[in-house]
């Protein structure tokens, strides 16, 4: 496994295509990949715990192997440069194509230790959803009952202009959420994947932390030219998430 405290130009072209430099970690295979601004304590901790380079469609390969979420750093990415520029304390952790263990099922995983390695006041993690999911995005918490996840959600709703489906669990534990509408309606439904057993969500909330899980279906990071770029929907989800977190701490 590699350890990359990566302090290089993020972006090729901003917000868009990183750099050469940092594709080659991001597209590579056991590379924990962590980018800082600021000082710890971190106002919020983002991981990636399943990232992998389009069509790389499993990881874990060595013990099991589950589904990754291809490209899921590029609106990691755009959320903790968004972060940056407004002068927030971050860090970023991602892991690249874990061959062995599930990164944020395992607390012995070196992607869970990272994310706890420092003080931080928030942890979110960025997942990607298949094509099949009826919601665009999903915001849960899984057992994590000291976040206030619809606080964050309506924040992110909002800072998203009302764009896609959003649903929001409503209790720490449970799959009932709200279901946000791009109409502006709102209505009780179900969530697919709460994150009810993420093993790094459960750890947070004994270590003191809130902690969210966020699911983004392809169009927030599959390019139709099948290029690791950010893809027009990964730029917004991206910056409303970085705005979000600020206008979270700012109430």
């Amino acid at each position: 496994m590699k350890r990359i405290n990566f302090e290089g130009e993020i972006w090729a072209i901003k917000n868009k295509k990183p750099t050469q430099e940092l594709l080659s970690f991001l597209t590579s295979k056991d590379c924990l990949l962590v980018l800082r601004t600021g000082e710890p304590p971190y106002k919020v901790t983002l991981g990636v715990p399943h990232q992998a380079a389009i069509r790389e469609e499993y990881i874990c390969e060595k013990e099991g192997k589950r589904v990754s979420d291809e490209n899921t750093a590029s609106y990691a990415l755009v959320s903790f440069t968004t972060l940056r520029d407004q002068g927030m304390p971050c860090k970023l952790v991602i892991m690249a194509h874990s061959t062995t263990t599930d990164p944020n099922k395992d607390l012995k995983n070196p992607y869970c230790q990272e994310i706890f390695r420092n003080p931080t006041c928030l942890i979110i993690e960025c997942h990607g959803a298949n094509q099949s999911r009826i919601l665009d995005l999903e915001l849960s918490a899984g057992n994590n009952k000291l976040a206030k996840t619809l606080n964050f959600g309506r924040l992110l709703v909002s800072e998203l202009e009302h764009r896609y489906t959003v649903g929001v669990q409503e209790q720490a534990g449970k799959k009932n959420a709200i279901i946000f509408y791009p109409t502006g309606k709102e209505k009780e439904g179900k969530l697919k994947t709460p994150a009810i057993s993420t093993a790094s969500l459960k750890e947070a909330e004994k270590k003191q932390i809130s902690a969210l899980h966020l699911e983004a279906k392809p169009l927030f990071r599959k390019p139709i030219d099948l290029k690791n770029i950010v893809t027009s929907d990964g730029l917004i989800l991206g910056k409303a998430l970085g705005y979000a977190i600020i206008k979270f701490f700012d109430k």
